[in-house]
């Protein structure tokens, strides 16, 4: 399928300047983007004029208040109930919760998260916001493929998850990493699923109980 080069580069400059809280210099985004730095001004100029991105101390190029009133549009209902009840799961399980929604019929996106208030030690999940992957890997992906109708193509980890209301995956997005999830319905998405995730092993009865719990009131909040 054809693509609009220009559309392309500058969406692709937005998320990668999303991903850098110390802003990214003309010289840096045109390297990453794999462009001249002529062309990374003009983008960079051109998301300016739309107050997606703008340019502070040292003109570095940071997200603008456009890119934050476009967020804001997205299921606002949901990010607003999902923000308590993901800190209640993290702080309950002590792991980091994340709120995931399908992105077309391949791919799913994180798109909040809260980790737990007290220390859980040096080292933390190396899961990001907005950056999608595939369904069929990571414990909220599968949670929900299995709120689909059963198929005969369904992976086993699908089968399991649909079986018991929840899906449990270890090392498949992060070696080391545990994620537990369960996938809920709300309208106007493809799926939608919480679930959290940990380095090594989660006891999986107790915690899939509470994963449990939080996708059922995040169904009811989301609809109410």
């Amino acid at each position: 399928m054809a693509k609009l080069q220009g559309l392309d580069r500058g969406l692709r400059a937005l998320e990668i300047i999303s991903l850098s809280a110390e802003g990214l210099t003309l010289a840096e985004l045109a390297s990453r983007l794999e462009i001249d730095r002529a062309i990374a001004y003009r983008i960079v100029e051109t998301l300016e004029d739309h107050a997606l991105v703008t340019r502070g101390p040292h003109k570095r190029v940071r997200l603008g208040a456009g890119a934050v009133a476009l967020a804001g549009r997205f299921h606002p209902q949901l990010v607003q109930a999902a923000e308590p009840v993901l800190r209640e799961l993290a702080d309950a399980v002590g792991a980091a919760a994340f709120l995931t929604v399908a992105h077309g019929d391949k791919e799913c996106v994180p798109v909040l998260g809260a980790e737990p208030t007290r220390h859980q030690g040096p080292v933390r999940v190396g899961y990001r916001i907005g950056m999608s992957h595939p369904l069929a890997k990571g414990a909220n992906g599968i949670a929900i493929l299995a709120l689909g109708a059963p198929d005969p193509d369904d992976s086993e980890e699908v089968v399991r998850a649909r079986e018991a209301g929840y899906s449990i995956t270890s090392g498949q997005l992060q070696h080391g990493a545990t994620g537990i999830a369960s996938g809920f319905e709300a309208p106007g998405l493809l799926g939608a699923s919480v679930g959290v995730v940990a380095m090594g092993p989660l006891e999986k009865e107790d915690i899939a109980g509470q994963v449990r719990e939080a996708a059922a009131k995040l169904a009811a909040l989301s609809t109410a």
